[in-house]
């Protein structure tokens, strides 16, 4: 099952409600990167982060994305090997109100909530315009077609190069993939295997790559694909999509939201006290 139009239209009200939040701050775009928990964030709004990686692609650039948000910061606080991982990606963007809290409280406001499921339709509109193709790697079988299909809903016929599940287990299966995904003539690959393997699966194989624009995007098919509802506008508006995604899959997340949110935030104060 696929989204509809009009929760396709949702999403696009969203990003306009969401360059109102009180933690957001517009005018800090001047700043192009922003120091956070020793990553580099690129300080930037959506549409130009969708225009830029479409760009990236056209021109042949190779760059590896991740998004970050508070359970990525948690992750790597107990994973030296993946916070490696993230400090060597081309570019980071930050993901949710807790970043946007961590920033203010650092002295450092970040301009945007660039998360990869508002980006995904912007993203699929330059990558159209520009010529070039995305090919989707990720989620369980049928999430990723039912992905391609959101996007076919989108007016954009022919943007998709090809998908396969997410479900890449031996080093068998990944050359064949990789494979797949070199002969797609895709530019942009989007992985969705959840953190930190995506991040991981992408370092380790970015050299065997040859789509030059990859992007690790979590659970951004489960949404897409309809699997997953997202939270009412009003939640994502004022920073608590958290709860509503607390509430769908309460014994899976509970201890990412109810006990990571309190990790992150000592985390966030532990940084604005080392900076003054």
């Amino acid at each position: 099952m696929s989204l509809s139009q009009a929760e396709i239209f949702d999403s696009a009200l969203l990003r306009n409600a969401a360059r109102s939040s009180l933690l957001w701050k517009e005018s800090a775009a001047c700043e192009r990167t922003v120091e956070l928990f020793d990553l580099t964030i690129t300080n930037t709004s959506l549409e130009q982060a969708a225009f830029d990686l479409a760009e990236l692609a056209r021109t042949d650039r190779r760059t590896r994305v991740s998004f970050v948000n508070a359970h990525v910061i948690n992750v790597a606080a107990r994973n030296a090997a993946y916070a490696r991982v993230l400090q060597g990606m081309d570019r980071l963007y930050a993901d949710g109100s807790g970043m946007a809290l961590a920033a203010r409280w650092a002295g450092s406001p970040l301009a945007y909530n660039v998360n990869g499921t508002d980006l995904f339709p912007l993203l699929c509109a330059e990558a159209d315009k520009a010529g070039v193709k995305i090919f989707l790697l990720g989620g369980k079988t049928g999430v990723a077609e039912a992905t391609a299909e959101t996007v076919k809903a989108m007016g954009h016929n022919d943007v998709i190069a090809g998908v396969h599940h997410g479900y890449v287990n031996s080093p068998e299966d990944t050359q064949r993939v990789i494979e797949e995904i070199n002969a797609s003539g895709a530019s942009i690959l989007l992985v969705g295997m959840g953190v930190p393997m995506q991040d991981i699966w992408i370092t380790r194989n970015s050299d065997s790559l040859q789509t030059p624009v990859v992007v690790a995007v979590g659970g951004l098919f489960d949404f897409f694909s309809g699997n997953v509802s997202r939270a009412p506008t009003f939640l994502r508006s004022i920073g608590c999509e958290w709860m509503w995604r607390l509430l769908q899959e309460p014994g899976r997340l509970w201890s990412r939201y109810l006990i990571g949110n309190v990790a992150f935030i000592l985390r966030a104060l532990a940084l604005t006290v080392a900076r003054r």
